[in-house]
């Protein structure tokens, strides 16, 4: 059984860097996963990603956070990015980097 249900909602959130394409495929992957189980919400933010997922964990009491190793790099984890590295170090509760 699923452990997300209609009662949770699940945010996609992406960060938007000037001159950076936004991974789009994944967006769509991410919302068609979880949709149907529980409520998901896309929000799109400006500005470096690492402090912009901080903020929005800690403004939203985020529970879990799921992120990728790294941006656009391949397939598996290989390094971890230094966006990933940040919110590892700095989210108080658990986050997942899964491979893309």
């Amino acid at each position: 059984a699923p452990k997300l249900d209609a009662d949770d909602e699940v945010y996609v959130l992406t960060v938007e860097e000037e001159g950076v394409d936004v991974d789009r495929a994944a967006l769509s992957d991410a919302q068609e996963r979880f949709a149907g189980i529980a409520t998901v919400r896309t929000v799109r933010r400006e500005g470096s990603p690492a402090p912009e997922i901080l903020a929005f964990v800690r403004e939203h009491d985020i529970d879990e956070v799921i992120i990728g190793p790294r941006r656009g790099g391949g397939e598996g984890f290989g390094t971890i990015g230094t966006t990933t590295r940040t919110v590892l170090n700095n989210v108080e509760g658990p986050v997942f980097v899964v491979p893309k």
